[in-house]
C-alpha cells in the first residue's frame, strides 16, 4: 500500500505534467499569433496592401476607333469584367484603362485602381481586429458592389467615339511602364486589352497591311522607341473587336502573338480571342 508521501509525489507529478501541458499550449498560441502579427499584410485606407499590391492585373480598353467596330454591349462588357476580377488574387490590384483620343498615347491613366483586400469571412481573430472599418467597407464593396465601381469605365465603353490615330503600341508601352515595370517581380501579373488590334499612327499603320509583318516592324526605330519588356512575368490575353467589314482580326492575330513574345510575355503565352457577332 502506497504511503502517503508516495501519494502527494504522485499528485505533484501530474500536476506539474498538467502546468506543462498548459505553459505549452500557452506558447504555441503565442507563438501562432507572433507568426500572423510578422507575416499578415497590412492593408490601407483604400484595402490595398501597404507595402504595394502582390500583383497587377490591367484591363486596357482601346475605345479609339469603336464607330468600325462591331460594338461590345453593355452586359458583354460587365460580364468580362467580373471574369476578370473572379481571377485577381487576394491583396492584388485591379487597374482598369480606357483610351480614347490620344493621339501621343500619353494621357493615360486608370478610370479605376482597385485592390483585391480579401474577404473579412476568411480572417482570424486576430486579423479581424487589426483592420478598420474603411477596409471592412473595400472588402464588401469588392464581393457585393463591384457593379458599382466599374460603372465609370461601363459609361466611358458605352459611348461611341473616333479618332484620327489608334497609338495601340503606345498604350501598352505606357500601361507597361505604369503597372508592371516596378511590380513585384515574386509574381505573375495579367495585361488584357480589348481592342481592334489595327494600329494606326503617321509612324506605323496597319492600314498598309505590308505593316503587319513582325520582322519588318522589329526592324524599325519605331519599335525600338515604344519597346517595354513584360520581364517574363506578365501573361496576356487578347480580345479582338470585329469590325463591320470583318476579317482584320484573321490578319492580325498572328503578328500580336509574335509581338508579345518579342516583348517577353510570360512563357510566351499569349491568348487571342474574337469578339462581337
Amino acid at each position: 500500500m502506497p504511503s502517503f508521501e508516495d501519494e502527494k509525489k504522485s499528485l505533484d507529478n501530474k500536476g506539474y505534467l498538467i502546468f506543462g501541458v498548459l505553459i505549452f499550449i500557452v506558447a504555441l498560441v503565442i507563438c501562432y499569433y507572433v507568426y500572423k502579427s510578422i507575416n499578415s499584410v497590412e492593408l490601407n485606407s483604400k484595402g490595398c496592401p501597404v507595402k504595394g499590391p502582390f500583383s497587377e492585373h490591367v484591363v486596357l480598353f482601346d475605345q479609339t476607333d469603336t464607330v468600325k467596330d462591331k460594338p461590345i454591349v453593355e452586359v458583354d462588357a460587365r460580364n468580362f469584367l467580373n471574369k476578370i476580377k473572379i481571377d485577381v488574387p487576394q491583396y492584388s490590384r485591379l487597374s482598369i484603362y480606357v483610351i480614347k483620343n490620344d493621339p501621343e498615347g500619353r494621357n493615360i491613366k486608370p478610370v479605376i485602381s482597385v485592390c483585391n483586400p480579401g474577404d473579412e469571412r476568411n480572417l482570424s481573430y486576430f486579423e479581424k481586429s487589426g483592420i478598420t472599418l474603411t477596409v471592412k467597407k473595400y472588402m464588401e464593396d469588392w464581393e457585393k458592389n463591384f457593379s458599382q465601381i466599374i460603372n465609370p469605365v461601363i459609361n466611358k465603353i458605352m459611348e461611341r467615339s473616333t479618332s484620327p490615330t489608334s497609338p495601340i503600341f503606345e498604350m501598352i508601352n505606357v500601361v507597361s511602364i505604369n503597372s508592371f515595370k516596378h511590380s513585384n517581380p515574386k509574381y505573375i501579373h495579367k495585361l488584357v486589352i480589348f481592342s481592334d488590334f489595327m494600329h494606326h499612327t503617321s509612324e506605323y499603320s496597319f492600314y498598309n497591311t505590308s505593316d503587319i509583318n513582325i520582322k519588318k516592324f522589329t526592324d524599325t526605330r519605331y519599335f525600338k522607341n515604344v519597346y517595354s519588356s513584360l520581364r517574363d512575368n506578365v501573361d496576356v490575353e487578347l480580345y479582338c473587336y470585329k469590325r463591320y467589314e470583318n476579317g482584320q482580326c484573321d490578319k492580325v492575330e498572328s503578328f500580336w502573338n509574335k509581338y508579345f513574345q518579342e516583348i517577353d510575355a510570360h512563357n510566351n503565352n499569349i491568348k487571342f480571342f474574337r469578339i462581337g457577332s
